[in-house]
């Protein structure tokens, strides 16, 4: 109501006549209430004006005088909430004279005028700043609402029974976020409530929500359970609902929103809710949103997933929306769909080498994390782990994390038989061993940790997790290449019997058929390995997955390949014509569309022909 004596005084100023223009008529008591005969002391009057001025150091002697005078011996710097003294910062200083001359009003006789006056100049104060940042919506209903604060009371009894069904209170609940902490402690669970309804999402970031729960966020920092809800109401808002897309730009461009999430995410590293909803609204902000994605970036988004992490260890749901927020963030290199291909390309570059640096950086997160065995935590092993994963499929970087395979290994004999820990594990494993600069040094460190052992004795533990089984058999494939040391470890681990058992199991799974074929003719090279291949079933696997997949991928080669090998037995050689391979093998011959498919086709055409002979056309005597 200051505010409105200020701003209907203010002559030609567009914001004055602005502002003016959404307000309703004042009454008698507004008018009056900046008068003398209102506040009962000439001082306290003058306090209230040089308020309504912006000058809130004068403001503030003056109160403190009348409370002086009031009360004889009373300090000139109150102890306010928290021990504290009057606030130096600069920001605060309006709210410090805010509190003075409400304290002064209450001291002589009048404390209901005071908590309104409190909680309306509240209102009016939120309503001119988000005025003059061009938030209109906001700022109209602020003012429109603000009359009807008196008590923190009056102004939130009815979300006492609020039900996320009641969409018709979006607008009194919005409003209440900008009466200080006490009360948008209450409304921001209120506005998280409603929002879980998608519908009912659109209302509230049209009533100005976004807006004043950006800022609630960012000056309530203390309150965890305010920014539990804050941080879980933005994320609901920026998904689910046509005016998403819209809330996530604004968030994060025009609100300082990436600012205020990172600095909440700082202040409370070990409150799990806070951590999980933070997290949750950084996979928001981040998901379809490359530029926010970079605006997360440059807060530190990044060593914030992983400090949620490591702050909350035993919590599965901040490690899950960890990992999310985490992969959300790596469209950040992508460029909108406006830039020209130059423009697209140099942005690529330069935010794939911060992406990089990150990567790296959270490998080496991850290995110090994981090196000292975090003794029992399964979250935080299986979260960090699915972190490493997830760097390491930029392969540029492959060959600097060698570190991790001790590490790994360790965390797989820690928790045998859980699937999630040793089928993240079985990953690392797996790109530690393939497709970069330094892997056969990869290959060498996993066969000597006795990794193989434990990948097969996971192949055993989970027989129905394809996935596991498919990853060990690659590991498999990748170690037992071209060096006949690691071929002897990976048989006395049980590769042969696990991959075959695998084929078996999942016959419709190509992929997996590829890899047990590529893995088995690494395994299977002498012939004391392919009779025993050959007993447990080896050989009618592979002709198996030949009959089904004969034109997939590279399945027809290496089951040719495999079986020519077998052949150079003679009893394996019967096995394998028995299994119906030669009429396949004839078939591929003639008709495969590649031609390393037709040579080793031919190939094992001869192998099983009478005598190991195809019969010739008579020659011209």
């Amino acid at each position: 109501k200051l505010f409105c004596g200020k701003i209907e005084g203010s002559g030609g100023s567009g914001l004055g006549h602005a502002m003016t223009a959404v307000l309703p008529p004042a009454s008698p008591d507004v008018q009056a209430f900046g008068g003398v005969s209102a506040w009962r002391d000439q001082q306290i009057a003058e306090a209230v004006a040089l308020f309504e001025a912006g000058n809130y150091s004068e403001a503030h002697a003056l109160a403190m005088d009348s409370l002086s005078t009031t009360r004889p011996g009373s300090s000139s710097q109150p102890v306010r909430e928290g021990g504290q003294g009057a606030s130096s910062e600069p920001a605060d200083a309006w709210r410090d004279a805010l509190d003075d001359v409400a304290t002064a009003h209450e001291d002589v006789g009048d404390p209901e005028r005071a908590e309104a006056l409190y909680l309306r100049m509240l209102a009016w104060r939120e309503g001119a700043e988000h005025y003059r940042q061009g938030h209109l919506g906001v700022a109209e209903q602020l003012f429109r609402k603000s009359p009807e604060y008196n008590t923190v009371e009056d102004a939130t009894w009815f979300l006492q029974t609020l039900s996320p069904n009641d969409g018709h209170a979006v607008a009194n609940v919005v409003g209440l976020l900008a009466l200080g902490t006490e009360v948008a402690a209450k409304a921001m669970v209120a506005v998280w409530t409603l929002a879980l309804r998608p519908h009912q999402r659109p209302k509230i970031s049209e009533c100005g929500g976004l807006e004043l729960v950006a800022k609630a966020v960012a000056d309530h920092m203390k309150h965890a359970e305010l920014q539990t809800a804050g941080l879980g109401a933005l994320r609901l808002l920026c998904t689910g609902h046509h005016l998403a897309h819209k809330n996530r730009r604004a968030l994060v461009f025009k609100l300082g929103g990436a600012e205020a999430l990172a600095a909440s995410l700082r202040f409370h590293t070990t409150d799990p809710e806070v951590q999980r909803e933070g997290c949750g609204a950084l996979r928001a902000i981040a998901t379809g949103n490359p530029s926010g994605a970079r605006r997360l970036l440059d807060v530190g988004g990044v060593g914030l997933c992983l400090s949620a992490v490591a702050g909350c260890p035993l919590d599965d749901h901040v490690g899950e929306a960890a990992y999310s927020a985490l992969k959300a963030l790596q469209c950040a290199s992508e460029a909108g769909s406006r830039a020209g291909t130059a423009m697209a390309e140099d942005l690529e570059a330069v935010v794939e080498a911060q992406l990089r640096r990150e990567r790296e950086a959270g490998l080496r997160f991850c290995e110090e994390q994981l090196s000292p065995g975090v003794g029992g935590q399964r979250v935080a092993q299986q979260t960090l782990l699915g972190f490493a994963s997830m760097f390491l499929e930029d392969e540029s970087i492959r060959h600097r994390a060698l570190g991790l395979v001790e590490p790994v290994v360790k965390c797989m004999q820690g928790m045998p038989g859980h699937a999630k820990v040793q089928l993240a594990c079985c990953h690392v494993l797996c790109q530690l061993t393939s497709q970069h600069l330094a892997q056969g040094e990869g290959a060498i460190r996993v066969a000597k940790s006795g990794a193989l052992g434990l990948m097969c004795q996971a192949m055993r533990d989970l027989p129905c997790n394809v996935e596991l089984q498919e990853t060990v058999i690659e590991v498999l494939l990748n170690v037992t290449k071209n060096n006949n040391e690691f071929k002897t470890i990976a048989v006395k681990a049980g590769g042969i019997p696990a991959t075959i058992t695998a084929m078996r199991r999942f016959p419709k799974h190509a992929s997996l058929q590829e890899h047990a074929i590529g893995a088995l003719t690494n395994l299977c090279d002498t012939i004391g390995r392919s009779q025993t291949c050959a007993k447990i079933g080896g050989v009618d696997a592979i002709i198996a997955a030949l009959s089904r997949f004969t034109q997939v991928g590279n399945i027809a080669e290496l089951a040719c390949i495999a079986l020519c090998m077998f052949c150079d037995d003679t009893h394996l050689r019967a096995q394998v014509s028995k299994s119906g391979a030669l009429p396949i093998a004839r078939t591929l011959s003639k008709s495969a569309s590649s031609r390393g498919v037709q040579r080793w086709a031919g190939e094992l055409l001869k192998e099983l022909s009478p005598e190991g002979l195809i019969p010739h056309a008579p020659t011209a005597a």
